[in-house]
């Protein structure tokens, strides 16, 4: 076993220790003691003190039925010996300190006087949650049958969260024999953990509590959970099968695709190609507040380097596929002002040869048979035969499977950052190292861990708006009406093979979240956030520590979430040395 693993018999052992013999683990029951509701004061909150309402919850209880009583199914005033009910709030699949808590579920919990309440909040994406959340979440937790998961989409409990926030999961503490909130703990480390809640059982006995466990520190600065996050920090290989697409990592239609990403005719001005706003020099991106094509537009232009490996593509979610997303800059009045139409004539007069041999099956349309430029909306391509659209629409998705087969060879250098994950822990500065203790005690690995450290997820942080009219960005919300009014969606007719759509919420909560950016390249990246506004990663770091920008200004919109906590001046300014080893540039085929 590698130093600082699990404690022999975990919380049971420590519980043990600190009890002996003196209280029986399985309490007996007083039969003449009557059930009776606590006594108030009833408050959701987390201070200690307050009584917990008696609240019912939408889920699956312990033995498998739902929905979840906190008095009813938790209150046993009866009890001899003190019991307890952890109520623990997770944020569900997207978050990278939850997931690490229900997978080791069993080692931090177990014991014969503790029952658990898992609540989760949101699914993969942060969209609020609903059963396929339910299950995605129970498939992290080991021994699931033996806890009770419940669902709050509508972040009824977010009032047991510090008005500072605090990153998840966050442990609210309840004597189960009052129900009477004794503390909270946000993400702690599993020593911690154990200490904590055996201290609350020994002071309900009567008991003095154990003393403080030695915790062992990779490095002399990470606990054990901690450690294990960043030892998920390794590059990227290939990103996951695309069977939308079927020629998703064909060589040929690779090598079609890199010749139609530099080809400015396929824009409307012929200036304008694919790499004018995803140059290799500048991470992808290119280092504009606003993309810049033949006009300009309203957000920063995302960086592609790893934008294959993500469900879902752009600052909104808008397209659900990597072939998708390439279809929009085409006809996009700011970006190439193209149409599709133009496009398959293009591709009719300049790349027939590639097309064909690509798509052999597909037949290009006789473009002097086409009006010059016509797209869905204009009078031109409404007078088409619907056999003659559904050739131009053909082409035009094949443009952007090529496209987007080439974008799935990019790759992205090792980092210093992967190097010390993999216990080479002469590779960081200390203040880098600090910087990364930083990361970790923030919260930062709720949605920025794994290999890309994102959790492609969709979040309101409060970041200024870059549209030209000022106006705040309602960002998720417009990206869900846009994917489901898309007739390119991965289950429609244009994929190769349909995917199950799931119609997302399209919740209030939804208003301003923005998709978690990858980090990989972030030292390289200015300016940042969706807008483009921020020059510096200190200037991010800052608005991060206090807590996006304030409620009532016009340039932003939403609710902040209550799991991104606020933090000072020092580790604003202490975190961006450990970003700033998360460069180098893209490896980008032939460019």
């Amino acid at each position: 076993m590698r130093p600082g693993a699990a404690r022999t018999g975990g919380l049971a052992a420590l519980v043990a220790a600190c009890l002996g013999c003196a209280v029986d683990p399985s309490p007996s029951v007083d039969t003449t003691c009557k059930k009776t509701p606590p006594t108030g004061p009833y408050r959701l909150d987390a201070n200690a003190g307050s009584v917990l309402p008696d609240l019912s919850l939408p889920g699956i209880g312990e033995g498998g039925s739902g929905p979840v009583h906190l008095h009813a199914d938790y209150h046993v005033p009866c009890a001899e010996a003190a019991q307890l009910l952890v109520i623990r709030l997770v944020g569900g699949a997207w978050c990278g300190t939850s997931r690490w808590h229900g997978q080791h579920t069993s080692d931090l919990l177990f014991t014969p006087r503790i029952r658990v309440i898992d609540v989760v909040t949101s699914d993969a994406e942060n969209n609020p949650a609903g059963t396929f959340a339910l299950e995605a979440w129970r498939a992290f937790v080991n021994r699931p049958n033996q806890i009770a998961t419940v669902l709050d989409p509508e972040l009824t409990l977010r009032g047991l969260f510090p008005p500072s926030g605090a990153p998840l999961p966050l442990y609210v503490i309840v004597d189960a024999r009052t129900m009477v909130v004794r503390g909270w703990m946000s993400n702690p480390d599993p020593d911690t953990l154990h200490h904590q809640l055996a201290s609350h059982l020994a002071a309900l006995d009567g008991f003095a509590p154990p003393p403080p466990p030695k915790v062992f520190r990779w490095d002399g600065l990470f606990t054990r959970d901690q450690w294990d996050l960043i030892r998920q920090i390794t590059p990227p290989g290939a990103p996951p099968p695309d069977p939308t697409n079927a020629v998703a990592d064909d060589p040929q239609a690779a090598a079609f695709g890199k010749a139609l990403f530099t080809d400015t005719g396929l824009s409307r001005t012929n200036t304008v190609a694919c790499v004018t706003c995803h140059d290799p020099k500048k991470q992808l991106s290119d280092g504009l507040p606003r993309a810049l094509g033949v006009g300009e537009g309203d957000r920063r232009t995302p960086r592609i380097a790893l934008a294959a490996h993500a469900p879902a593509q752009l600052w909104d979610g808008r397209a659900d596929t990597l072939w998708a997303q390439a279809l929009g800059p085409l006809e996009d009045e700011h970006e190439m002002g193209s149409s599709r139409v133009s496009v398959a004539r293009r591709i009719a007069t300049a790349h027939a040869a590639a097309y064909r041999a690509v798509f052999p099956s597909h037949a290009l349309p006789d473009v002097t048979r086409l009006p010059d430029h016509a797209k869905p909306g204009d009078a031109a391509w409404l007078a088409l035969p619907p056999e003659e659209r559904d050739r131009v629409n053909q082409v035009f998705v094949d443009v952007g499977k090529a496209l987007a087969a080439y974008e799935r060879t990019f790759r992205v250098p090792e980092t210093a950052l992967d190097r010390y994950a993999r216990s080479e822990f002469d590779a960081l500065t200390p203040r880098q190292k600090s910087g990364l203790s930083l990361f970790a005690e923030h919260g930062c690995f709720q949605c920025h861990h794994g290999p890309r450290l994102t959790d492609d997820a969709y979040h309101v942080t409060r970041m200024a708006t870059g549209r030209r009219d000022g106006k705040a960005d309602r960002g998720r919300l417009d990206g869900l009406a846009a994917l489901l009014a898309s007739e390119f969606r991965a289950d429609l007719r244009w994929s190769d093979r349909k995917s199950t759509f799931v119609a997302p919420s399209t919740h209030p909560r939804l208003l301003g979240a923005f998709k978690t950016p990858s980090l990989r390249g972030v030292a390289e990246a200015a300016p940042f956030g969706h807008g483009g506004t921020l020059a510096t990663l200190v200037e991010v770091t800052e608005l991060y520590g206090q807590g996006g920008l304030p409620a009532g200004d016009p340039r932003t919109v939403g609710e902040i979430e209550p799991w991104l906590p606020t933090f000072d001046v020092t580790s604003q300014w202490a975190l961006p040395p450990i970003l700033e080893t998360l460069g180098g540039a893209p490896l980008a085929p032939g460019l």
